[in-house]
């Protein structure tokens, strides 16, 4: 798998995000439509990991060390909510930045899961970007559709999920570099 192909599929995910925020400017976002987007993305995300990822970790790993990385991903959620509310000034206001770090956060590890995914073959890569296309696409719907809900103006909004897509130039060239087959 070259260069090109890793960046490509690596740019998927933050295409999605970008597609979900537009959506959410062409649509008034209901409180109910946003928590059901929230849970449609966790949904694709958790199956993905425990189909695709987990057996995979779990063959090369001790389990103790995959339990320790959840455990300390959760810890940093936690020290990343805490550091934007002292931010911000309250938890309510901190709520849009809060998705939209966490989905900045994602589409770091999408590009990464999907470098090291190409290094295993590209059909790998392949599934993991689709199935995160499919999760990303409801994440970014749910972040925009937050600043939405806050009042935060629309051309702010779309720089919002512009830079969803901007972001993928960064960590997906460090995913295409972990590709082996990448010169």
């Amino acid at each position: 798998m070259d260069y090109l192909q890793v960046l490509g599929l690596a740019l998927l995910p933050a295409l999605g995000n970008f597609f979900g925020g537009v959506v959410a400017e062409l649509f008034q976002p209901t409180p109910r439509m946003l928590s059901r987007a929230l849970h449609m993305a966790a949904g694709i995300v958790v199956a993905v990991v425990a189909v695709e990822l987990m057996p995979r970790a779990l063959e090369g790993t001790a389990a103790w060390l995959v339990v320790l990385g959840f455990c300390l991903g959760g810890a940093a959620y936690i020290l990343l909510e805490w550091t934007l509310e002292k931010l911000v000034g309250d938890e309510k206001s901190a709520g849009p930045w809060m998705v939209y770090a966490a989905v900045f956060i994602d589409l770091t590890s999408d590009g990464l899961m999907i470098g090291v995914g190409s290094v295993v073959s590209f059909a790998l890569a392949l599934v993991l970007a689709v199935g995160q296309v499919t999760a990303d696409i409801p994440e970014g719907f749910a972040s925009i559709a937050n600043f939405r809900d806050k009042g935060v103006t629309r051309a702010r909004r779309l720089l919002l999920a512009g830079s969803f897509v901007r972001s993928w130039g960064h960590d997906r060239l460090l995913a295409a570099a972990r590709s082996k087959r990448c010169a």
